[in-house]
């Protein structure tokens, strides 16, 4: 994952945490695991968005239109997928 998000990541896991109330102590286990929860919702986000773009119709297109515009849903799926992979 690209090192800018994984911060950026971090930094919205531990100002989330800053709500929990000041007689808990946060500790860094507790932010990794936000985060870690944060980099798991982002994956499966991308994951589904890369089934939704596979699985695309396009009914009533001409044969030449219709093959043209799955090759663009199959390569927007894997432009997902890599960036699911990339959120691991």
């Amino acid at each position: 994952m690209n090192a800018q998000i994984g911060m950026d990541i971090n930094e919205r896991a531990r100002r989330a945490l800053t709500r929990v109330p000041p007689s808990i102590r946060v500790t860094d286990e507790m932010v990794a695991d936000v985060a870690d929860a944060l980099r798991g919702a982002i994956r499966a986000a991308y994951q589904n968005a890369a089934v939704i773009a596979a699985s695309r119709t396009h009914a009533g297109d001409s044969l030449e239109d219709s093959r043209a515009r799955q090759a663009e849903a199959q390569e927007l799926a894997r432009t997902y997928e890599k960036l699911a992979n990339e959120s691991r």
